[in-house]
């Protein structure tokens, strides 16, 4: 049985790091098809390498377009792949404009679409990886919630209950494989890591500055890796030289996944406007202050474990330097096995007699 997994960001491929392994495990012929979304050596490349991924059977560096002219030339590109190879399905990660693409070229050719990570909801129909992910979701006929908020929004919307399987977040399963091939183990260390690259935060010049400033008139110690959209932004400003002179705050290049994992179980606690990075700081334990008002995970504020502090001055003094999480902290994202089950179920779905049905 051959799967065709649409990648274009560091999202998906954190996530294709676990299932690509799952499916060695079972015997599946994974090809990965990537877009190009990020491509270079620091976005693309280094987890290629760090985590052992296959390289991309195809791989598109062409420079980048208008947001619809992209939209298209993904489509068209990820298309001949999927003709080239005819596989059983496509799988789609997350919420990335790939993830769209690949959604929209598989309907259109036919073939099934496996949504990992579907059902999640910000409530923000502004909010283009909204867009993303409720498009992908209506192409795909099976689809993955990584957690029970997620499998229940696909459930009041009016998804069939047979094509919706909560599996655990395979997000969790590349964790836990980095930490224990790494030996990473979590610690209370002297430093809160930042992380910030959200076009809401980095394209808005107000809301940049209030969190830049609130960081600099703090005391704590800060890790902040920046996002090359991020350091472009800053640059346009004197916020990116006065960062640079700010002795408390360690400027950093974009990190590959296994140092990013580091810095998140060495930190005392995170700040960060990236749902990935959020998700990572709860499973090791970490007060997690979240510098977008996106939420993506409520059962995290449910237990008591994310702060949004969004761009506000005093919301981001408080979650630097007061939040402090309840004792406890419940198993949101499952055990680590998402990717074994997600691997078993799409066997059985498509492979044999369902494989036939589709026509692949």
């Amino acid at each position: 049985m051959k799967v065709v997994c649409i990648l274009g960001a560091r999202p998906n491929f954190i996530k294709h790091y676990a299932f690509q392994k799952a499916c060695r495990s079972k015997g599946l012929e994974c090809i990965a098809v990537h877009t190009g979304q990020h491509s270079d050596v620091d976005m693309s490349d280094i987890f290629f390498r760090q985590l052992g991924l296959d390289p991309p059977a195809y791989l598109d560096r062409l420079e980048r377009l208008t947001p619809a002219r992209d939209l298209g030339r993904k489509m068209v590109f990820i298309e001949d792949a999927i003709k080239c190879e005819s596989p059983a399905l496509v799988v789609v990660y997350g919420d990335v404009a790939s993830t769209r693409a690949g959604a929209l070229a598989a309907s259109g050719l036919g073939v099934p679409v496996a949504h990992v990570e579907a059902g999640v909801r910000a409530g923000n129909m502004s909010n283009p990886e909204e867009l993303n992910r409720r498009i992908a979701e209506l192409c795909a006929h099976t689809l993955f919630p990584n957690i029970e908020s997620a499998r229940s929004n696909l459930l009041a919307e009016g998804f069939p209950e047979d094509d919706i399987f909560l599996t655990g977040d395979i997000m969790m399963d590349s964790l836990l494989a980095v930490r224990n091939a790494h030996g990473i183990e979590p610690s209370n260390g002297d430093y809160v890591l930042v992380t910030l690259h959200r076009a809401e935060n980095t394209d808005d010049p107000t809301r940049l500055s209030a969190i830049c400033e609130t960081l600099m008139a703090g005391s704590r110690n800060i890790r902040f890796p920046v996002h090359p959209r991020t350091r472009a932004a800053l640059e346009c400003t004197d916020l990116w030289g006065r960062l640079l002179a700010c002795g408390h705050i360690d400027l950093m290049p974009p990190q590959g996944y296994v140092e990013t994992v580091r810095l998140i179980a060495g930190a005392e606690r995170v700040l960060s406007d990236s749902g990935g990075v959020r998700r990572e700081a709860y499973i090791f334990g970490k007060p997690v202050v979240s510098l977008i008002e996106l939420i993506w995970v409520p059962e995290m504020i449910e237990a008591g474990w994310e702060f949004v502090a969004g761009a506000d001055t005093e919301r981001i003094r408080y979650g630097l330097e007061t939040f402090t999480p309840p004792p406890g902290r419940p198993d949101i994202f499952g055990d680590g096995g998402a990717a074994h089950r997600m691997v078993d179920i799409l066997l059985e779905r498509y492979g044999g007699e369902a494989k036939r049905q589709y026509g692949s």
